[in-house]
């Protein structure tokens, strides 16, 4: 027999004196605090952190308008229940011209959408992290500052308007068909950016920084920006640095060469494969710090595609004895990881 530990069960390991810890479950078998996302951050307050327990059911819609941190178990997790934290659409939200959702955390969960919640939508200091986002539209009436994406998987689509101090960090991307515009102070470092169809194109906002990036069936447009040892390969156009941008150390022109890419299948981004750089590869030890090319590699490398916090999380919890009798032991076997 099994049963299911909520986070709840780590939580204190991560609280202070200042800050309260919430937790979420709308999965009937292992209940939380409260069942809805969003019903939490309403009754939170800034420097809370929300643990959401992964489900079966969607939770729906999530406005954030307050400075928290968000955790759920990660995009693909490896333990005896493997529930995901699945949001439609994930709004930044003002209060009242108020930066309402800056220095907040968001780590560990799934949501189709990522939108700025409305006009204008101020907010500074946001991360994101472990997260797999299909849709990324940060563009009406942002006045933003400070925000990072790292560590993230990037299905399809995202568009990040006024938003300055960006930083796109050891993300896997995929599809890409929008970039950056109005940015300033832009870094792209250690993503790997791959598409279905050879030759594709997307925007990356002029003088930025861009490096130890792998390029792969796709060509980034930008001017007066710095490429410095990036790998581009079967983008149409194998050269970088180009035009007016300037840079040295790129790789052009030569297959990354994965542990696992499925033969060369770049029908979506596939969390069994294994997109580390093999031993042959070109981008080995390639980039500006001395470490990997790509997202495995850099000051803060991609560990797994599980999308796994880093805090302590039970991964197996079993009852060995479904029948217990009166002054019989019950006979638990748990096993944790203290990420």
């Amino acid at each position: 027999m099994k049963t299911t530990i909520i986070l709840v069960c780590i939580a204190f390991l991560a609280c202070t004196a200042s800050a309260t810890i919430i937790t979420v479950s709308n999965n009937a078998n292992s209940p939380g605090q409260y069942t809805s996302i969003q019903d939490a951050i309403d009754a939170a307050t800034n420097g809370d952190t929300i643990y959401i327990h992964g489900s079966p059911t969607t939770y729906g819609d999530v406005h954030l308008n307050r400075s928290l941190t968000l955790i759920g178990p990660g995009y693909n997790p490896q333990k005896d229940q493997p529930l995901t934290v699945n949001i439609n659409s994930f709004y930044l939200d003002s209060v009242a011209g108020i930066k309402g959702c800056s220095n907040s955390t968001i780590m560990g969960l799934n949501f189709y959408y990522l939108y700025s919640g409305g006009s204008p939508s101020r907010f500074d200091n946001i991360l994101f992290k472990f997260n797999r986002i299909a849709q990324v539209n940060l563009s009406p009436g942002v006045v933003a500052s400070g925000l990072v994406i790292a560590q993230n998987i990037l299905d399809h689509f995202y568009y990040i308007n006024n938003v300055n101090n960006l930083i796109v960090r050891n993300n896997i991307i995929y599809n890409l068909t929008a970039g950056f515009t109005n940015c300033q102070s832009v870094l792209i470092t250690n993503n790997l950016y791959f598409y279905t169809t050879v030759s594709s194109n997307f925007t990356i906002q002029d003088f930025s920084t861009i490096a130890n990036n792998i390029f792969l069936n796709v060509h980034p447009n930008t001017s007066f920006s710095t490429f410095n040892n990036n790998l581009i390969f079967n983008s149409g156009n194998d050269v970088l640095p180009y035009g007016n941008n300037t840079g040295s150390g790129n790789i052009n022109g030569s297959a990354p060469i994965f542990v696992n890419d499925g033969g060369g299948n770049y029908n979506g981004i596939n969390l069994g494969y294994d997109y580390r750089l093999s031993a042959a590869s070109p981008g080995n030890d390639a980039g500006t710090d001395g470490t990997d090319i790509g997202p495995f590699g850099g000051i803060d490398p991609l560990v797994d595609l599980t999308g796994t916090p880093p805090v302590p999380q039970i991964k197996n919890f079993n009852i060995n004895n479904s029948v217990v009798l009166p002054n019989t032991p019950l006979d638990i076997y748990v096993k944790a990881k203290k990420q």
